[in-house]
């Protein structure tokens, strides 16, 4: 009876096998034949059968080379690759296990196995080019980690996949993670400069402006002369309020990129802020009319240039307003800050008049019209009122 179970037993095993290397055969014939979905049913009924682990190690090792090349094979083929969103993480998953199962079967079959996986690096990159470039930061980050990961195993790891990790994460406001990426690249002794810039964004993104001026430090002392690193500098004081400690840097920039018009337009702005005590409406206007000079179509800058004569012209009326007295004195300050003030308005108007031509809207249309009654233009007035 004993022999009865043990033969039994056997000729189920002999079955079992003999379906498994079935499925393997299966899948092998429909992937050739671009069947790709049946191929990829019957090399996972190969390969998640009970009885698999049973199989020769050089067996296993060949159903899962072709479970890989069955899932490349499906991420490059369109009408496929949306029913399998999964089908690169399983092919590389695959020809891992593949090379675990046999190594002498991997080393005879190297051909097959680490091109493959080259491409599947190349695939999971591209994933993440296309992702970055449709503003799917996370999606983009994990694609190029994937691609990073798997560059690993050869002899040239892709630190270019390892720095778009870190800019996607970047990108995507997921400071933490970019800055452990950077790191990383850090520890491998990437040198480039932006390294440092990138991570003083981050730091600056996490609210740690003690960090991200560090980081600042180091990158200019590497190169004094980046002007990237000069302008993140700046984007950090300007984002905290610091325009002031901005301008020897902004100056510094000005000296490097004279026809930069951007540089010329923030200098405007800082000296534009009644607010702090380096305010001087002269050096503003100076750096806004520069900055047209450069760029003529400069809209922010004519829509500064504007908004800076109406609040010189309406701070002429507030002191104007402030004579109470009826002496023929007082009279005459009065008229004359009046004057003054109307004067300021019309060398204002033209800046105006060039904002709303670039960008018309409701707001400018409202302000250039109140410009024109104060200034007794009552016919461009309603012109402006009939467009």
């Amino acid at each position: 009876m004993k022999k009865l179970v043990i033969l039994l037993a056997v000729i189920l095993s002999a079955n079992v096998m003999m379906a498994q290397k079935t499925d393997r055969t299966n899948a092998y014939m429909y992937n050739k034949n671009g069947q790709y979905d049946k191929a990829a049913e019957s090399i996972e009924k190969c390969v998640h059968h009970d009885g698999f682990l049973g199989m020769k190690p050089k067996d296993q090792a060949q159903a899962w080379l072709y479970r890989g090349m069955i899932y490349l094979n499906i991420h490059q083929n369109p009408e496929f690759a949306a029913k399998y969103p999964d089908c690169l993480e399983k092919a590389y998953e695959a020809l891992e296990n593949c090379v675990k199962a046999d190594a002498n079967y991997a080393k005879d079959n190297a051909q097959d196995i680490y091109p493959r996986i080259a491409a599947i690096a190349v695939n999971f990159f591209q994933d993440g080019v296309e992702n970055f470039n449709n503003q799917a930061y996370p999606q983009a980050a994990t694609s190029f980690r994937k691609s990073y990961e798997i560059s690993l195993s050869g002899a040239n790891p892709d630190t270019s996949a390892l720095v778009n990790t870190a800019l996607a994460y970047q990108k995507g406001g997921m400071f933490n993670e970019a800055l452990a990426n950077y790191e990383e690249l850090k520890n491998l002794g990437y040198k480039q400069v932006d390294l440092y810039k990138n991570m003083a964004i981050c730091y600056n993104g996490l609210g740690d402006e003690e960090k991200s001026f560090e980081m600042i430090q180091a990158g200019l002392e590497k190169n004094p002369g980046d002007a990237s690193m000069i302008i993140e500098k700046v984007n950090i004081y300007l984002k905290n309020g610091k325009g002031e400690e901005a301008i020897a840097d902004l100056n510094k920039l000005h000296e490097m990129d004279p026809n930069n018009a951007s540089i010329l337009f923030i200098l405007g702005t800082i000296y534009g802020d009644d607010t702090h005590e380096i305010y001087d409406a002269d050096k503003a206007i100076g750096y806004y009319k520069e900055a047209l000079n450069v760029n003529p179509t400069f809209y922010d800058a004519d829509y500064n240039l504007a908004a800076l004569y109406i609040n010189l012209s309406n701070k002429k009326k507030a002191e104007a307003n402030e004579i109470t007295g009826f002496s023929k004195k007082e009279i005459e300050r009065y008229n004359a800050l009046v004057g003054e003030a109307e004067e300021i308005l019309r060398t204002g108007l033209p800046f105006a008049e060039e904002a709303y031509r670039a960008q018309p809207s409701d707001d400018l249309k409202h302000v250039l019209k109140t410009m024109y009654v104060q200034l007794k233009m009552m016919d461009e007035a309603k012109a402006l009122d009939a467009e």
